[in-house]
């Protein structure tokens, strides 16, 4: 079962019923959530969960892509059974963190990435700042790292999340929300995307207007002809979260990928 809602293109879900193992690590002192399953293929494929989420979310699809390669999944600082957040919310911050919890736990690259909404814009910056450690990207309706600036550029609905229900939420989205300001500099300070393979899952039901909507999908192709094999993949149809309304899509692009190792 899931109780969903979407505020304005980052969503907070909350899963219950997984199939993938979960457990807590003490690392550096810390609590730390970590679900990981599969043994086989050269790559593990490391997923990462939008704003507001812990890692239940990408269940289904973690459990469908173990059956090929090893999976790892972690709820960030402030999500899940992870403790409060110790450290700065920037995305840099985020990924430098991801990567010493998979050393941690033993998980050598290379990767394979996959990442929702905000946790795209992550997974996007750890690509494109570790090129040497990644095998394939696959970002799951991410949200684009300017995407604030240039909806309120064009004087859109909804561009970010409005002051008054941004105060509402836990400490940790508020934090994230705030400190995402810094990712369209981390990202350029990283440089372009390598020679791996970008696939850009792109939705097409969300709960603003035509001219918004149409915005997102322009930005998300825009993204994808950034990398060298980059490909924007539509799934009609699907709300944002489409690792749960299409789980076997995202599943069988992921399970592709690995196939072009």
């Amino acid at each position: 079962m899931k109780h969903a809602h979407h505020l304005l293109g980052i969503a907070l879900v909350a899963a219950c019923g997984s199939t993938v193992p979960a457990r807590v690590e003490t690392v550096d002192g810390h609590h730390v959530e970590v679900a990981t399953a599969g043994t086989g293929g050269s790559a593990t494929v490391v997923f990462e969960a939008g704003l507001g989420d812990d890692w239940t979310p990408w269940d289904r699809v973690a459990d469908q892509v173990a059956r090929h390669a090893r999976v790892f999944a972690y709820s960030r600082p402030g999500y899940g059974a992870s403790d409060a957040p110790w450290t700065p919310r920037n995305p840099a911050q985020i990924v430098e963190e991801l990567r010493a919890l998979l050393a941690y736990e033993g998980y050598a690259p290379p990767y394979l990435l996959v990442g929702h909404s905000t946790g795209g814009t992550y997974m996007e910056l750890f690509a494109r700042s570790h090129p040497d450690e990644v095998v394939g990207v696959v970002l799951v309706d991410p949200r684009p790292h300017d995407f604030l600036a240039v909806c309120e550029a064009a004087e859109l609905d909804q561009c970010g999340i409005p002051e008054a229900i941004l105060v509402t939420q836990a400490p940790a989205v508020i934090a994230e929300y705030n400190d995402f300001a810094a990712a369209s500099a981390e990202i350029d300070a990283a440089g372009p995307f390598g020679a791996y393979p970008v696939r850009v899952l792109t939705a097409t039901v969300h709960p603003v207007s035509p001219a918004r909507e149409e915005l997102w999908a322009s930005m998300l192709a825009s993204l994808a002809a950034e990398a060298p094999d980059g490909e924007q993949i539509i799934v009609e149809g699907s709300s944002h979260y489409i690792q749960l309304d299409r789980p076997d899509i995202v599943a069988d692009t992921i399970v592709g990928l690995l196939g072009a190792e």
